[in-house]
This record gives structure tokens, sequence and C-alpha cells, in this order.
């Protein structure tokens, strides 16, 4: 797959040359799939975006300049923004979190070792010792992961009164721990 090669066929192909164009896919489409693939991780998808490449390059080959790059930099260029295009429009925070507790650190979190070592119990008498909705508030915050914004919203109430209220059972916390 020499470079002059496939700039003849792109050429052919932005006179609208379908000849020229099935044999220029023939050549470029593993290249092309290969980078959809890597970038999605999805057969199906890459597949899809592959085909959207090979669309855009029918589109707009004419504008294709041999001067500023070669021709499969090009294609792979095309493919590669459809591909992020593709990635902005899918990802959604849930994709996010499950992608990052794929990749998360095994160690124990600093709440587990709290859990797991001689000051859970200590912890976790002074947490009881808190008022029923501050006792909630810590639980749900620390050890379920829940944001001050996220627990506000659950109760119906103010942002500002849950943040007061976290930073009072904080403060009995603290004092109750280092006594």
């Amino acid at each position: 797959m020499d470079e002059a090669s496939l700039e003849e066929l792109l050429s052919k192909t932005a006179l609208g040359d379908r000849r020229a164009f099935h044999d220029l896919y023939q050549r470029t489409s593993p290249a092309l799939y290969a980078v959809c693939l890597r970038i999605l991780q999805d057969g199906a998808e890459a597949e899809d975006a592959t085909q959207d490449a090979y669309v855009k390059v029918w589109r707009y080959a004419e504008r294709y300049n041999a001067g500023r790059a070669r021709p499969m930099t090009w294609m792979l260029a095309i493919t590669r923004n459809i591909c992020i295009d593709r990635l902005r429009v899918r990802r959604t925070p849930t994709a996010t979190l499950e992608a990052a507790e794929a990749v998360a650190d095994a160690t124990m979190r600093p709440d587990q070792k709290a859990l797991a070592s001689g000051e859970a119990k200590r912890l976790l008498d002074c947490i009881d010792k808190l008022g029923q909705d501050e006792a909630r508030l810590v639980r749900v915050a620390y050890f379920g992961g829940v944001t001050y914004a996220a627990l506000a919203e659950r109760d119906g109430t103010p942002l500002g009164t849950v943040k007061s209220r976290m930073r009072r059972a904080l403060a009995t916390l603290r004092g109750c721990l280092f006594e």
C-alpha cells in the first residue's frame, strides 16, 4: 500500500469514481477498523464508526491535500475524530464510575482499614453517641460514599443544613475519638 497509489485513489474518489473508492476501501479498511476497535472497544460500534469514516472520506475526498498530510494520516485523523465523537456521546457518569471501579486499586480504602482495625469499635461507639440524624448522615456520607448534595436532595433538606450538621457531627466525632 504505497502512498502514491493511495493519493491516486483518493483523487479518483474525489471525482466520484466508485471503483477507486472500492479499491481504497479494500486497501485501508483493516487499518481504520483496527483504530476504531482500539478506541471504542466494541466490535459492532467499531464497524459503524469505520463505515462513518468512509462516508466522510467519500464526501470530502476533494478536500484532501497531499501537501498537508499523507493519505493514510488524513483518513486515520477522520476515523479517530469519529471515534472520539462517539465516545463523547455514549459517555455517562455511571459508565465512568464503572470504568473507575474496574481499574481501582485493590487495596483497602481508609474507611475499610479503619473498620478492619481495632479502632473500628471505638469509631462505631462514637458514631452511636451522635444524635440519630447526625449518625445516619455520617454513615451514609462516609461509609456509603454519598455526597452532601445527594444527601440534601435525598432528604429534602437544604445543602447548607446538611453541611452544618456534618460539620458538627465530625467535630463531635473528633472530640470523642481523641479523648
